[in-house]
């Protein structure tokens, strides 16, 4: 094995598309970038570099990750070595004025997708040497930390993520899978700016 193979859901901007950016630097990194619109990253990469796949994965959708799960599967690869979760929205509000709805939106983006994609991808992890998963959680997500006022819906569903992991984490232990929820620090991006 030389190459190192990653699978980023949540790529088109912010955290993810700078995991991107990053990685297709790499000597034998090879990116799969799952994303809801695919021409807002190929606008990021008009030259396309040779180890970057743009996949169309709304991770909402058991359609589109279970796509992305057969593309990687149909490539010489057949496998994911990294899998990271960074797909997120909120709401922006406090949770005194979060409606059922918009609480139940937040949590299928941040909390049910990354399950979706944990348990879709989980066989191709299974082929690795490596079998890593990142999620990008936020010490937001914290019970302990949390004081403020703000972004109740996505305080809940980092909370919940960083539950999940450690579930996945207890269950696929004696499988070697490592999973991390992992709190970048306070990052400028179009989602907090």
């Amino acid at each position: 094995m030389t190459e190192t193979v990653y699978f980023i859901a949540g790529a088109s901007r912010g955290i993810g598309l700078e995991f991107v950016k990053q990685l297709v630097k790499r000597p034998g990194a090879v990116v799969f970038a799952g994303v809801r619109s695919p021409s807002s990253l190929e606008s990021q990469f008009p030259s396309g570099p040779t180890n970057l796949r743009i996949l169309k994965c709304d991770v909402t959708s058991d359609h589109d990750v279970s796509a992305c799960v057969d593309a990687v599967a149909r490539s010489v690869y057949k496998r994911i070595d990294v899998l990271i979760n960074n797909a997120g929205i909120d709401n922006f509000l406090p949770i005194r004025r979060t409606s059922p709805e918009q609480l139940q939106l937040v949590l299928e983006t941040n909390l049910v997708a990354p399950l979706r994609i944990m348990k879709a991808f989980i066989p191709l992890l299974e082929q690795s040497p490596v079998k890593k998963v990142i999620c990008m959680s936020s010490d937001f997500g914290s019970i302990a930390m949390n004081d403020r006022k703000e972004f109740g819906a996505y305080n809940v569903s980092k909370a919940g993520l960083n539950q999940l992991v450690i579930q996945f984490k207890n269950e696929y232990a004696e499988e070697g899978i490592t999973f991390i929820p992992m709190h970048p620090g306070y990052v400028f991006t179009h989602f907090v700016g």
